[in-house]
């Protein structure tokens, strides 16, 4: 019963630890740090919670791209978070503000996991409580606030709980548990779930030789590892089935987005401190500084003597240190030649989250070696109050809030019950405000009909095809050419581009015979219009 309490206690002030820290993002439930990633993680979540209900055996044929099949599988398709947040969506909680509470309850359960994962480790209290913090408010996190399957992480703690009670305990109940959580991880974050079955594997290894297992328990860790491919083999099917028309990753394009060790001191906080001393990236994701704080308490854990689990954080840590320098690094050029699934990873350096979780833990060490030398209860609790304060000065948690249209233009009303595919004006190419084709994919979370906009992390040839096809629009080669590719409808909406010229356009479609207006409406000021297209205009 003590544990318990104590276990919720912990859970309490975590959560008004995290809540607070994260207050300039929990202020406004419907708003979001931008208008990009956000709204695609929201798109992608209603999909899937509309398409399990409505057709399950085409979940991964979304409406973007028509008529491409399998367009989810462009990016990770976050299917468990989809699922997770399926109970707010039938409260009829607003898409935004399920999406705000769904990346909230994210934060706090990773630095949960991690505080039970700090306590199995034997860390004292204490520390267990400064490796979550460390773990939930990392700079790392803060870098990519806006990518809510990069916030899936509390499944990482509990693969290495899992993988110790198995090794250590030879519990078959953890075995499992370590089988579901790894596939979970998969599920939720497509890249995590890659990244973590490797440290995992090298955690277990690093253990097995510490104790020198050789009995039952080396085969239930085998037999997770491997009912845990099988688990995910499903998803993975799926998504080599599709690359022949995804396509690869460019080896320049994963060579970018590979660190180098030097990427470990440059940072984009908001910290002034930071902002003076450190230099900025190359580029965002290579943002990849750690806090002074949790480093210095990391190097403090990781001192002599050793233990096994402490060694095995430090084995698996450096594995994913090298992970995150991908192409420039040692591990990582073996795999992208023997793994193919790895050529389709854009961002090697994400591998950085399995670092913040290594040093999250040998923080806890850490801190429990310092809190052990002052004597006083009421100076220890003072000692960890300073420290969480600046943990979360390190990340200095602080981002845009833009506030999200609460409904589409109601001219999608219009549009007939089937049969319909749409093409949303302005377009925009890759190479230019290319995210700026989400609002269309935050509107069809209304409707649902299929479009030949999109936006993910792959570009379709089709799409590449359809920018120079309509760039006379509203012409009549580009309504030959939409009507060619099968688009039956047209929407153009004033409040996303330039009024003037956008009224101007919409007065040409108006005047064109080969097109009729089915509806007209004002939308947050500016008006959005339907259009039918003829199919031989």
């Amino acid at each position: 019963m003590l544990k318990i309490r104590q276990s919720v206690s912990v859970l309490a002030a975590l959560m008004v630890v995290t809540l607070v820290a994260l207050a300039q993002q929990t202020r406004d439930l419907y708003a979001v740090p931008d208008r990009g990633d956000p709204l695609f993680s929201i798109w992608r979540m209603a999909w899937v919670r509309h398409q399990i209900l409505a057709d399950p055996r085409h979940l991964f044929d979304a409406n973007i791209f028509y008529p491409l099949p399998a367009t989810l599988t462009y990016s990770d398709s976050m299917i468990l978070p989809a699922l997770a947040a399926s109970p707010l969506a039938w409260l009829h909680v607003h898409p935004v503000v399920a999406y705000n509470v769904v990346l909230l309850v994210a934060f706090i359960l990773s630095g949960a996991a991690a505080y039970v994962l700090a306590r199995a480790l034997g860390i004292a209290p204490a520390g267990a409580w400064i490796a979550a913090i460390a773990f939930t408010i990392a700079p790392f996190r803060m870098n990519h606030f806006s990518h809510l399957e990069l916030q899936m992480t509390m499944w990482m703690p509990i693969a290495l709980l899992a993988v110790h009670k198995a090794l250590i305990g030879g519990s078959r109940r953890y075995a499992g548990l370590l089988a579901v959580v790894l596939a979970a991880q998969w599920y939720s974050s497509m890249y995590y779930g890659l990244f973590l079955a490797l440290y995992a594997a090298v955690f277990g290894a690093v253990l097995v030789g510490s104790h020198k297992i050789r009995d039952r328990r080396l085969w239930y860790f085998t037999a997770a590892m491997g009912m845990a491919a099988v688990l995910v083999l499903p998803l993975v099917l799926t998504y080599m089935r599709s690359a022949p028309t995804r396509g690869e990753r460019p080896r320049e394009t994963i060579a970018a987005f590979s660190a180098v060790p030097a990427d470990y001191v440059r940072t984009r906080s908001h910290n002034p401190v930071y902002r003076a001393l450190l230099p900025r990236p190359v580029h965002a994701e290579r943002a990849l500084f750690p806090g002074a704080v949790t480093t210095a308490l990391a190097i403090a854990g990781a001192w002599p003597p050793f233990t096994a689990s402490r060694a095995a954080l430090i084995v698996a840590g450096a594995v994913a240190f090298d992970g995150s320098l991908g192409l420039n690094g040692v591990v990582y050029p073996a795999l992208y030649r023997l793994f193919p699934p790895l050529h389709s990873v854009r961002a090697p350096a994400r591998f950085a989250m399995l670092v913040v979780l290594t040093l999250a833990m040998l923080a806890g060490y850490g801190t429990a070696r310092l809190v052990s030398r002052v004597e006083s209860s009421r100076a220890q609790i003072v000692v960890l109050a300073c420290v969480t304060a600046v943990i979360i000065a390190d990340a200095w948690p602080q981002s845009d809030r833009l506030p999200v249209w609460r409904s589409p233009p109601s001219v999608y009303a219009a549009l007939p019950a089937s049969g319909s595919v749409l093409f949303e004006f302005p377009v925009h190419s890759p190479a230019d405000r290319f995210s700026e084709n989400l609002p269309y994919m935050y509107f069809s979370i209304w409707h649902w009909r299929p479009m030949v906009n999109g936006y993910s992390g792959f570009i379709p040839a089709s799409y590449e095809s359809l920018l120079p096809g309509v760039s006379t629009f509203p012409d009549a080669p580009a309504l030959r050419y939409l009507a060619r590719i099968g688009v039956t409808h047209i929407a153009v909406h004033c409040r996303l581009w330039e009024p003037d010229v956008c009224a101007s356009v919409t007065g040409r479609l108006d005047r064109t015979p080969s097109v009729r207006r089915l509806s007209r409406a004002e939308w947050y000021g500016a008006p959005s219009t339907l259009y039918e297209l003829n199919r031989d205009p």
